[in-house]
């Protein structure tokens, strides 16, 4: 069986599935909704009908059926009966008044008899969210593929239907039996935006996670920022999924796609940001070129030379298809809802052009380090890729629980955090003695902080050292 990330998408062929579906939803949150949305390829909810829940158990023609026992739900789906306005189906979990960080364990299971792939979730994932975006089914390039999507959604059920154009009833009907009338279609929100998939803690959040993102999606989480947080359902979280993901009109998958953990898909229509070297196949009219020292202004130049944090990006502009990696490393899609997210510069992959970064010195830092400690940040709209070798965890940061990281293993921390650096500067440190942690991260407030099971090598003149010479700018 195979396992989903957040943010990873899969064609049900390659995971020897037919039309023919079971969904089984299993959770230990007491009250807790479990149900399914058809939209349409834009992602609108056109037909009340095709929204299956507790109180309508089927769609019209039972090309999808409902039944629960405690807390686990079953879909039946056959997808090749769906109507053709109906070309994706996304599954949610909703509470009408306790937030998703009180789960323990989510898990959602796809097969025909036999169990082919699994999405997982926890608590620890979400902060407020009352509505998560669980996993999607969707038609893309005529084949049916399926998402790990894992985005939260802090408005609960209303946030969820009103991203999809759809609206929630004053009030919830109590659960029905099976002969109980469909609900009756709403009417069509006007001026709704179109809603998307998108990061514990940023993570994870997916408040759309999205949204906020502060927010995931990797990721959300409350305090966090959403990320979006993957994609593609685009694995995307928004900072607060990185946490959790977004909410964004665009729909997932449009421009960053998982071909699986390690392989991403950009569709450029434009220009689409990305580390140099890391394109191993475009296809299409694309250009590739390596991006002008100053071609952010000479202050971030200046900063870069000093810092070199970041590796030269290369800029993809034009009409196609490209497939980036990174040495064999996993790949998260955060989505971005107008929030930031600050990232290690090593582990930033690739980013839309609506997205805007900067490198910035890591405040109460400067001084304690030759040449400070610097993070990229990265705001406003749309997808972010980061990497990390192994999959990354998540840590929730409270006022009354700091978090202490070691710098080389630290991927990336909301944007509300500010960390200090925390020398240990004991005689077994300085003789070899001590744990060999020399240097420790100390995150204080509320949000999230990533990190990977493995340790970062120092770059020479990287950033961790005395940085490079304002001469290398004009090299």
């Amino acid at each position: 069986m195979t396992q989903l990330q957040r943010g990873e998408k899969r064609k049900l062929a390659d995971l020897n599935l037919g039309p023919v579906l079971n969904v089984t939803v299993t959770h230990d949150l007491p009250g807790a909704d479990v149900s399914v949305l058809g939209l349409s390829e834009d992602r609108r909810l056109q037909d009340d009908r095709y929204f299956v829940f507790y109180n309508q158990l089927r769609s019209p023609a039972d090309e999808i059926v409902l039944s629960s026992s405690g807390n686990t739900s079953t879909f039946r789906v056959d997808l090749s009966r769906l109507p053709a306005g109906v070309r994706r189906l996304v599954f949610v979990a909703t509470h009408d008044d306790q937030p998703f960080s009180r789960l323990g364990t989510l898990t959602l299971t796809l097969g025909d008899g036999s169990p082919r792939a699994t999405v997982t979730l926890s608590g620890r994932d979400f902060a407020q969210e009352r509505a998560v975006m669980l996993a999607e089914v969707y038609q893309h390039s005529g084949e049916w593929r399926v998402s790990h999507v894992g985005q939260g959604f802090s408005g609960g059920l209303q946030a969820l239907l009103e991203s999809f154009g759809g609206e929630a009833v004053s009030s919830p009907a109590a659960p029905a039996a099976p002969s109980a009338p469909p609900v009756t279609p709403p009417p069509p929100a006007s001026g709704t935006s179109t809603g998307s998939f998108s990061s514990p803690g940023a993570v994870p959040p997916p408040s759309p996670s999205v949204s906020p993102s502060p927010s995931p999606s990797g990721w959300s989480g409350s305090g966090a920022g959403s990320v979006s947080g993957a994609i593609g359902n685009e694995p995307t979280y928004t900072v607060d999924q990185f946490v959790n993901r977004t909410r964004e009109a665009d729909r997932p998958g449009d421009v960053f796609e998982l071909e699986n953990s390690k392989m991403l898909e950009v569709k450029v229509r434009g220009r689409v940001w990305s580390k140099l070297g890391a394109m191993v196949a475009f296809k299409g009219n694309l250009s590739f070129r390596r991006e002008g020292m100053l071609e952010g202004g000479i202050m971030k130049a200046l900063v870069r030379a000093v810092s070199k944090e970041m590796e030269p990006l290369a800029k993809i502009e034009g009409q196609g298809v490209c497939y980036l990696a990174d040495q064999g490393k996993e790949i998260t899609v955060i989505r971005l809802a107008g929030d930031a997210f600050n990232v290690n510069g090593s582990s930033l992959l690739a980013f839309e052009d609506s997205v805007q970064h900067e490198i910035t010195m890591m405040r109460r830092v400067a001084g304690m380090m030759a040449g400070g400690l610097f993070s990229v940040r990265v705001r406003g709209s749309g997808h972010v890729a980061i990497v990390s070798h192994g999959k990354p965890l998540t840590l929730r940061v409270t006022p009354n629980e700091p978090v202490f990281t070691d710098p080389n293993a630290t991927i990336g921390w909301s944007d509300r955090l500010q960390p200090q650096l925390r020398v240990d500067s004991s005689l077994r440190s300085i003789f070899g003695r001590g744990g060999g942690e020399t240097y420790q991260m100390v995150f204080q407030g509320d949000g999230f902080v990533v990190v990977q099971p493995y340790e970062e090598l120092e770059r020479s003149g990287g950033s961790h050292s005395s940085g490079g010479s304002i001469g290398e700018i004009f090299d």
